[in-house]
């Protein structure tokens, strides 16, 4: 009895940070300058997932709590559908996790490859800038020569 009441209110005060951090984490991004909209749209997706499986540590939290309520014995229905019901929220919030990691890994391999285009177009002008700056000074050599000749 003892354990459930442990493991039920670390998962409730877990899920109760987190939110917290979450709800920060929204705010600072929501409320930045120098975001774009893109990154704004993703902070405000990756807030929704991580709010929701936040949430969802906490109504297990909750339901951990409860446990002892139930007497197998007399309703082994009861149990069974509360087991189920466990068992889908850790499912659910397994799968949250696994779309906050696959979309946070697109954003910034988005985001790198962005970064790299600009780098390779600034690498380019800088290429056509001395290709332009050797052409002219091949003119004013040859011009230089012609009127010397």
């Amino acid at each position: 009895m003892i354990a459930v009441a442990i493991i039920s209110l670390t998962l409730l005060a877990l899920s109760g940070l987190l939110i917290d951090s979450h709800l920060r984490t929204w705010r600072d991004a929501r409320d930045s300058p120098t975001l774009s909209p893109v990154d704004k749209q993703f902070a405000r997706a990756m807030f929704l997932r991580r709010m929701q499986a936040s949430s969802m540590v906490g109504l297990m939290g909750a339901a951990i709590g409860i446990w002892p309520i139930f007497d197998d014995q007399a309703r082994p229905w009861a149990l069974l559908l509360y087991t189920a019901i466990l068992l889908v929220a850790c499912a659910w919030s397994m799968v949250l996790a696994m779309l906050d990691f696959w979309a946070t890994r697109r954003h910034f391999h988005r985001k790198r490859m962005e970064h790299l285009a600009k780098q390779l177009q600034s690498t380019v002008d800088m290429a056509s800038i001395k290709d332009m700056a050797s052409i002219v000074d091949m003119t004013k050599m040859s011009e230089t020569a012609e009127s010397e000749g």
